[in-house]
């Protein structure tokens, strides 16, 4: 089958991706309702103080301070009216929004004292949400603004001071320290229990994508065990409908035996293809020497293939797992053989290393591509013409491999052609059970 072909996505101009959003906070209306919730709480704060203060005897410039709430509040309802119309998917325009609640922060500061005044604190705040919701680059970005903005305030602001003209209390500086931090944890606190309802959520959506993966995964392993059956009844059932044909011509006892061979040969497909299914649900879960799986296999090849096969075995009796064993190295030997010109030889390398199995098996084919080494594995990828393989063989071994807490490696050859290896545990013998490792 061919590669699928894949179109680029389109680029997007670099200061979008500077300051985009962080993966954390991308994607959901969770993260844009949270941004609006913060902004009316931050709005009715900031006119809370500035009246409490006042009634406090703190003189406050009115026209300035209230004229900066009164933006905010009117900036926010529109921002809210915008999210609604576009369902709340908010993609870009956080980094904006930050930038203009910090210098309207610092506008605040600037005619209340600036740094003496409590609540800048509150840059600590929109820092801390910056660092959750954008990215890395925008966040240094915001940080080196809220800087900037300290060093103005530091050497502009207008100092605190009382509507008698004196300066105001250390007294009600603490009181009103306390207050700050009392408000911008509870802003903290507010972010934190929302990312916390986002990362369950997100939690419940991995699982649900893994189990639907998974299914998909079990299905696609049925359809490969589905495909390698079918290709296997296909001779023998073949075969008898020719013997049929003939002996409704000339009937003889050599054609009924043809067909009583062939039948047989259905009949012991039939019956791997129930052992499996015992395996693979547990119902049977003898081990198997991999010799006797070896020669199974072999016995299973047309004569024409099996002549073609060099085996080198460097063990004997050695237990494995059986469930799909004999399946997959079906298809590792089918595929090799298919590679490899019809006079040249496949090798099957068979060796233990520690506790592992090491099955490999070489073809003298062209090898594997670039891009069928990168993607190996996946479903529905092949290197043969279109109609001839659906591409779940490799798929169906790399499956095994993991369902048996294995591994397989592909590479190609120096030499030329290709190597694919099974690597699986081995099955602790009977007679060794105690002492064999886990």
């Amino acid at each position: 089958m061919p590669p699928h072909a894949s179109h680029p996505p389109s680029a997007a101009a670099p200061w979008r991706r500077w300051l985009g959003l962080s993966e954390v906070w991308a994607g959901g209306t969770l993260s844009a309702r949270v941004l609006v919730w913060l902004r009316w709480l931050a709005a009715a704060g900031q006119g809370i103080t500035l009246l409490v203060v006042s009634r406090m005897g703190v003189a406050i410039p009115w026209w300035q301070c209230g004229g900066a709430v009164a933006v905010t509040l009117i900036t926010n309802a529109l921002l809210e009216w915008w999210l609604r119309q576009i369902r709340w998917q908010m993609q870009e325009g956080f980094f904006h929004l930050m930038v203009w609640d910090a210098l309207t922060l610092t506008f605040l500061l600037h005619w209340t004292g600036g740094l003496q005044n409590p609540f800048a604190l509150f840059y600590l705040v929109q820092l801390t949400l910056a660092a959750v919701a954008l990215r890395a680059s925008a966040v240094f970005g915001l940080g080196l603004l809220t800087t900037l903005a300290c060093g103005w305030l530091w050497q502009k602001a207008v100092p605190l001071h009382l509507t008698t003209g004196a300066a105001v209390s250390t007294a009600m500086l603490t009181q009103g320290f306390f207050v700050a931090l009392v408000l911008a944890g509870g802003f903290v606190l507010v972010l934190l229990l929302a990312l916390r309802k986002r990362s369950h959520r997100l939690q419940h959506e991995r699982e649900r994508l893994r189990k639907e993966l998974d299914s998909r995964e079990r299905f696609l392993s049925v359809a490969a065990l589905a495909t390698g059956f079918a290709h296997e009844l296909g001779t023998p059932l073949g075969t008898i409908a020719l013997a049929v044909e003939e002996l409704r011509t000339v009937p003889d006892a050599d054609t009924i035996a043809i067909i009583a061979r062939e039948a047989a040969r259905c009949q012991q497909v039939l019956q791997r293809l129930r052992e499996l299914g015992q395996e693979a649900t547990g119902l049977s879960a003898e081990p198997c020497a991999i010799d006797k799986v070896v020669e199974t296999v072999l016995a299973t090849l047309p004569e024409s293939q099996r002549s073609r096969v060099k085996a080198d075995i460097h063990t004997h009796d050695t237990l494995v797992a059986c469930a799909g064993l004999r399946e997959a190295l079906l298809v590792l030997l089918r595929n090799a053989l298919l590679s490899s010109a019809e006079d040249l030889a496949v090798r099957l390398h068979i060796n233990e290393q520690a506790e592992w199995l090491r099955i490999s098996v070489e073809d003298q084919g062209p090898g594997f591509s670039p891009e069928m080494l990168l993607h190996w594995g996946e479903p529905f990828r092949t290197t043969r013409d279109p109609g001839s393989g659906m591409g779940l063989g490799l798929f169906f071994v790399r499956r095994l491999a993991a369902s048996m807490q294995g591994s397989v490696e592909v590479e190609n050859l120096s030499k030329g052609g290709a190597r694919v290896s099974l690597l699986i545990p081995r099955h602790p013998h009977p007679s060794h059970h105690e002492s064999a490792p886990r």
